[in-house]
Order: C-alpha cells, then sequence, then structure tokens
C-alpha cells in the first residue's frame, strides 16, 4: 500500500530571512553589479541606499538583515511520521510546491539576471566572490542559452519578446568577434559582461554545447516570429541566406558549425573533463539539427535542411551506446552524472528516444537517486525528517567546494518527472512499465508503491507528478529561508546555501519545472 507523503504542510513553511534595510554600512554586504540601478536592485529583493559621498565605496544594493549573504536556510527539524493513504492510487500533491507569488518572486530574481545593462548578455550569478568558484560575474554561452529559452517557456510575449531581441543582438555580436584564444568564437565558453569581450583567462576550452544550445533557443523564438508573421526578423538576423550577412544569420552560423565539428574534442557540461562524446552535448546537438532542418525547409533552404537532418541521424546512432542496461552515461570518464538528467528534459523532442517514461530514463533516476541519497548526510536528515525528495548533485566523486547538492541538477529531476507525468497520462501502461515505475519509485520516496497501484495511465502520472512535487518541496525547505533566492550548491551536512548566490540557471531550472508541472495537471484534471 503506497503512503500518502504527509509532509506538505512544508508549502507553508514561512520565509524568516531579515527583511529589513536597517544595516550598519560597515555590515552591508553587496548584493548589486557595476551599474546597478534602483529598480534592478529591488527586483532582487535587496535593499537600495545611495551614498554620497562615500569615501569607504559602501555598496548602495545590499542584502537585508545584517548577515554577509543571504541567511542560512532551517535546519531540518523531526516532523510527524507520514499517515496512510486511504485511496490505493498514489496522488499528486493538490496546491503547487511552490505558490503563485513565491514563483513571482522568484521570476523576478531570475530576470535580474538578464539583459544586463541593455547588452543582451545574462550574468550567471551577481557573486563575484563564490569562494572556490571565483567571480560568476560572467555571461556562459550555456547559461545563456537555456537562460534565454526559459524565459521564452515560462513568461508572456511583453516580457520575452524584447529580452529575446536583445540577445539576438549579443550572439551577433559575438560571432562577429575575433577569438583571442585561438579557437573558434562560437565554441567559447563565457565572455566578459557587459563588453562581451571573450574571457582570456585560464578555462576549459572549447565547450561545443554552445552552438547547438544557442541555435535550440533561436529557432524557438524564429518559429514565433514566423507564426506571428515576422518573418522579416527571422530573415534579417536569424537566417538571411547570405553568408555575407551576418554569416547566413545566427542560427544558420551555430548549425552549421555542428556539420563539421560536432564530433570533435570538448569539455563536458561541468567545465572539468573533456571528451568527444558527452551525451549532453549530442542528445543536444540532435534537438538542434532535427529543429534547423524544420526551419530551413520553412525558409527554403533544401540544402541546408538536408545536411541538418543527416548528421541528426548520424548522431542518433551513437546515442544508444550510452546505456549499458542500467542507466545512461555521460561519457566512459564520468559514468553517474545528473547532466544526463539536464539532458532528457533540454534534447527532448517527443519521439521516443529516452522517453519520459522509459527504461534508460527510469533506470537512470533509480541508479543516481541511489547515489545522491548515499553521498549527502542532508538527504538522509532530510529522509528521517519525513521532508520529501532527494537533492541531487552533479556526479559521482564531485569534489568542487567540497561535493554538495545542486539546486539546478534537481530541478532538472522534478522536470523530468512531470514530463513523464504528462507522457504516462496519455499513454497506455504496460505490465513491464508499472513493474519498472514502482522499482524506481519505491527507491526513490522510501515508500512500497506497487505495480498494481500503477497500472492505469492516470494513477502512474499522479505518481510520478507527486515524486516532482517531492524534488521541489526538498529545495523549497532549504530555501525558504532564503527568502527563495537560489543558490548554486547546498551545504551537503546542512542544507545551507553554499558557493554562488542568485544563480541564473537553478532560477531557470526551478520555473521550467513549474512550467512542467502545470502542463502535467492540466492534463490530469
Amino acid at each position: 500500500m503506497l503512503v500518502r507523503i504527509a509532509l506538505l504542510a512544508l508549502i507553508g513553511i514561512a520565509a524568516v530571512s531579515a527583511d529589513t534595510c536597517s544595516v550598519p554600512s560597515g555590515s552591508k554586504s553587496d548584493c548589486g553589479f557595476d551599474g546597478i540601478d534602483q529598480n534592478q536592485c529591488e527586483a532582487k529583493g535587496c535593499c537600495w541606499q545611495p551614498v554620497n559621498p562615500n569615501p569607504s565605496n559602501y555598496p548602495w544594493c545590499f542584502f537585508k538583515g545584517t548577515g554577509p549573504s543571504p541567511p542560512p536556510s532551517p535546519s531540518p527539524s523531526p516532523s510527524p511520521s507520514p499517515s496512510p493513504s486511504p485511496s490505493p492510487s498514489p496522488t499528486p500533491t493538490g496546491s503547487a510546491p511552490f505558490n503563485t507569488s513565491e514563483v513571482a518572486m522568484m521570476q523576478k530574481f531570475f530576470q535580474a539576471n538578464i539583459n544586463i545593462q541593455n547588452s543582451g548578455g545574462v550574468v550567471a550569478s551577481p557573486d563575484r566572490n563564490t569562494g572556490a568558484g571565483g567571480s560568476y560575474y560572467y555571461h556562459w554561452a550555456r547559461d545563456g542559452a537555456l537562460t534565454m529559452d526559459t524565459l521564452h517557456m515560462t513568461t508572456d510575449a511583453s516580457v520575452y519578446t524584447p529580452a529575446l531581441n536583445q540577445y539576438v543582438q549579443w550572439v551577433l555580436a559575438r560571432h562577429a568577434e575575433s577569438d583571442p584564444n585561438n579557437i573558434d568564437v562560437r565554441v567559447e565558453p563565457k565572455y566578459e559582461l557587459p563588453s562581451g569581450d571573450v574571457f582570456t583567462g585560464g578555462w576549459c576550452r572549447p565547450q561545443s554545447d554552445g552552438p547547438g544550445l544557442r541555435a535550440i533557443t533561436l529557432i524557438n523564438f524564429a518559429n514565433e516570429l514566423l507564426a506571428n508573421g515576422n518573418k522579416s526578423v527571422v530573415t534579417k538576423y536569424l537566417w538571411t541566406g547570405d553568408d555575407s550577412q551576418y554569416n547566413g544569420g545566427a542560427i544558420k552560423y551555430d548549425l552549421d558549425w555542428l556539420l563539421s565539428n560536432w564530433d570533435s574534442n570538448s569539455c563536458d557540461l561541468w567545465e572539468e573533463v573533456q571528451s568527444s562524446d558527452f551525451f549532453w552535448n549530442r542528445y543536444t546537438m540532435r534537438k538542434a539539427l532535427t529543429l534547423g532542418s524544420k526551419l530551413a525547409q520553412v525558409l527554403g533552404d533544401s540544402s541546408s535542411a538536408s545536411s541538418y537532418s543527416q548528421l541528426a541521424q548520424t548522431i542518433n546512432g551513437t546515442l544508444e551506446r550510452h546505456y549499458n542496461g542500467q542507466f545512461v552515461f555521460e561519457e566512459d570518464n564520468r559514468q553517474q552524472d545528473a547532466a544526463v538528467i539536464c539532458a532528457f528534459n533540454d534534447g527532448d523532442m517527443n519521439d521516443g528516444m529516452f522517453a519520459p517514461t522509459g527504461p534508460e530514463v527510469a533506470g537512470t533516476i533509480k541508479t543516481l537517486s541511489n547515489l545522491f541519497r548515499s553521498t549527502y548526510p542532508i538527504n538522509q536528515q532530510d529522509d528521517s525528517a519525513g521532508i520529501p525528495g532527494v537533492l541531487y548533485g552533479r556526479y559521482q566523486g564531485d569534489s568542487y567546494d567540497g561535493g554538495n547538492p545542486w539546486v539546478l541538477t534537481t530541478g532538472c529531476l522534478a522536470e523530468l518527472f512531470y514530463h513523464g507525468a504528462s507522457q504516462a497520462a496519455r499513454t497506455p501502461v504496460t505490465p513491464a512499465m508499472a513493474t519498472r515505475w514502482s522499482q524506481v519509485l519505491t527507491n526513490h520516496t522510501l515508500q512500497t508503491v506497487t505495480a498494481a497501484e500503477l497500472q492505469d495511465s492516470r494513477a502512474l502520472a499522479r505518481a510520478l507528478a507527486s515524486a516532482g512535487d517531492g524534488a521541489l518541496l526538498r529545495i523549497r525547505y532549504h530555501t525558504a529561508g532564503l527568502n527563495f533566492h537560489m543558490p548554486e550548491q547546498l551545504d551537503k551536512n546542512t542544507g545551507e546555501l553554499v558557493s554562488a548566490y542568485d544563480l541564473t540557471w537553478s532560477y531557470a531550472t526551478v520555473l521550467k519545472a513549474m512550467k512542467a508541472r502545470g502542463d502535467a495537471m492540466a492534463m490530469l484534471s
């Protein structure tokens, strides 16, 4: 008999961060960036107090309260044991892990990191001193593309259209730069803000996922522009049909890099190891090429359409080797890696390859939930306290900044569960599927879920949605005390903020997960 999670009262956890701007000048901790104005500062939930004259260089934009950073999250406290469910079918929470006002708050923090000083660039985090990671005040190609696609998915046209237009200009300007590091500028990892100059310090280069991710974001924007009768914008900037005009356009220039270089050596998602065969890179490249082929056909470029389609099929043939019968691995030198979980979301095309209810995804979730539950003491403490979900990290053996859970990978897990719920709701459940997911959900929730409970499509969908809620509820528990400012990492022992604060990618995965939840709940209503 499935036991319903009883800790959903966590939804009512109140933020406990200090809500005062009465901070002594010497205790103010900078919350801004060079050139920030009052609106941008307050959009981040911070205090704005100009100081003039200012010989001691006190920050005008600073965090509330007296701490040097957003306040730490509350320690888990003992909670009642879950009570038996009166129904044999798993049910979703009914209430979202984050309410409407909290999602709006996170959107404000998220959008404050976009279009920095009207440059079109996206700051990875306003944190200039993260400790082990140094300054995060740069535009990363990967983070920027994923951020702008998330903005497109989770806001309305009045918000995303001007921001995406600025991002288009950012991309075109970067494409036009000569590269100081003697590589193709399209595979540079990061750029200065707001200038857009290529970062020239030591870093893991090249990073071959950038062209495909930018292409996906801009193709999605181009398709909407075409649907709304704005073809002129597409043919002026995104697909010019003339190599002398913006190298053929922002989308085509990136896709053409893939044609010749898709299997070249690259750094991984985490910028630490190199290979020519990362699952994240190839699965997202496949999507970019497939979408690009369709767009090229619409725009009358049948030659490019054919080339992109053929390469996408070639990449298809390389992906199956990443499934070892138990889980999908990122690479031979980085097997158990949550980059794969994020790839299942960002590279999915709803065509059945690594489908969110398939055996490959189920096995990967089971493997990584086991890994991260056993690796991080905070997961074990949360389990004992009855807090739903599992906090995911990056990969097995991660030691960066001590090796901790990451908000962004946990957000990816939640989104994947919700995608699974949407697919399950419209797919007949086979006995093998019910058995597979009963094992995964029993393992993931630490509660017994039988195959008999999951024979119905809606029952499986609701169980997967409930698992997604669990992942977000665990994030919620550890960020409520930060007033839902999303950090990069949570301490593996205490659950407190570690490394960068206000990480843009963390917001992106949580906001996308909430969007996916809404889609799944609409199908189940």
